[in-house]
C-alpha cells in the first residue's frame, strides 16, 4: 500500500510514465506509483489522461475530485479488483439481521469511546457520561444511544451553541475530513472485493456507499479533535483556505490505534475493512476498531 497523499490545487497537467505519475508545472515532478494511496484534485481545470485513470484504478489509488466549492464530491474505485468478489457478495447479502446487529453495536461503541476520548484530550467535561452512555448500547443500539451520545457530545466539544447544520468554519472542516475518510473507506471495501452499497445498518437505496457511513463512525472523532484544536465558534468566517484544506487532507496521515498498535489512519480502515471479511466468512462477530489518540502525524523511517 502506498504512503503518499497529494492534493493538487493549481493548474497542472497529470499522465503517467515509466510507472511514475508525472506532475507538470513548468517543471516536473515525478512520484513513484507504487507510493501513492490517495490525490485529491481541487482545480478545476488539472488535467488527466483516461490511461492515468486506469492506472490508478489497477494499483487501487483513491482519486478524489472536489466541485466548485472545492469540497470532496467523488472518488474513482477500482472494479472487481478481489478475486473472491461474488463469494463476498453472497456473504454480505446472507448476513443474518442478528449478526449485523451485533457488528452494529461493536461500531457505535467504539464510537462513543473515542468521543469520549477526544473530550478528554481536549480537557472537556462530559467525558464520564459518555462512557455512561457507550455501556448502555445495545444490539443494533435499538434505543438509539448513539444519536443521543452526539447531541451531547458536540455541545461539550464546541460550546453549547453549536449545531451541525449552522454555515460556518467547524462544519465546514468537519464535512470536508469526513468526506475524505468516507472515500478512502469506499476504496479499501472494493480493493477487499466487498460491495460498498450493502451496509450494516445504513440501507438506503440512494446510497451508493452505505457500508463506508456504517465503518466511518469511530473514525469520525480524529476528524472532531483536529478540527477542535484549530478552530471555535467565534471565527467569523465559514470558508476552507487552501491551507486549512491541506491540514484536513492531512489527517489521513495521522495515526490510531488498533488492538493498542499505532498504525496510519489508512491502515486502521484496511484493518477494520479486512476484519470484516472474515467475520463474513466465518462467521465471527469481531471487528478491528480504531481508537482515538493525541493527534500524531505517522513518521516513516
Amino acid at each position: 500500500m502506498g504512503f503518499r497523499n497529494i492534493k493538487i490545487e493549481g493548474n497542472r497537467k497529470l499522465h503517467i510514465e515509466h510507472q511514475q505519475l508525472v506532475i507538470e508545472s513548468g517543471t516536473e515532478v515525478k512520484i513513484p506509483l507504487e507510493d501513492i494511496n490517495s490525490i485529491l484534485i481541487e482545480h478545476q481545470s488539472v488535467t488527466i489522461s483516461a490511461y492515468m485513470l486506469q492506472k490508478f484504478a489497477e494499483m487501487g489509488i483513491a482519486l478524489y475530485v472536489c466541485d466548485e466549492k472545492h469540497l470532496p464530491n467523488g472518488v474513482l474505485l477500482p472494479m472487481v479488483k478481489h478475486s473472491r468478489h461474488y463469494k463476498l457478495l453472497k456473504c454480505q447479502i446472507e448476513a443474518g439481521k442478528p449478526f449485523q446487529k451485533r457488528l452494529w453495536q461493536q461500531i457505535v461503541m467504539q464510537k462513543i469511546k473515542n468521543q469520549s476520548i477526544c473530550l478528554e484530550l481536549r480537557g472537556r467535561e462530559g467525558a464520564e457520561e459518555l462512557q455512561r452512555m457507550c455501556r448502555e448500547v445495545q444490539s443494533g443500539d435499538r434505543t438509539h444511544v448513539e444519536a443521543k451520545a452526539a447531541s451531547f457530545y458536540f455541545r461539550k466539544l464546541y460550546g453549547p451553541q453549536f449545531t451541525r447544520g449552522d454555515d460556518h468554519i467547524i462544519n465546514a472542516s468537519l464535512n470536508y475530513g469526513y468526506a475524505i475518510i468516507r472515500g478512502m473507506i469506499a476504496r479499501s471495501l472494493v480493493c477487499y472485493g466487498l460491495e460498498p452499497s450493502i451496509g450494516i445498518f445504513h440501507h438506503s437505496e440512494l446510497n451508493s456507499y452505505n457500508l463506508a457511513d456504517d465503518f466511518i463512525e469511530p473514525f469520525r472523532p480524529i476528524v472532531d479533535l483536529y478540527t477542535a484544536s484549530r478552530f471555535d465558534l467565534s471565527r467569523a468566517e465559514n470558508a476552507l483556505t487552501p491551507e486549512i484544506k491541506r491540514g484536513l487532507y492531512g489527517i489521513v496521515n495521522y495515526e490510531m490505534q488498533v488492538k493498542g498498535e499505532k498504525r496510519i489512519l489508512s491502515n486502521c480502515v484496511d484493518h477494520l475493512v479486512a476484519s470484516y471479511s472474515s467475520a463474513l466468512q466465518e462467521k465471527c462477530e469481531t471487528l478491528n476498531l480504531p481508537e482515538l489518540m493525541q493527534l500524531q502525524e505517522h513518521s516513516y523511517e
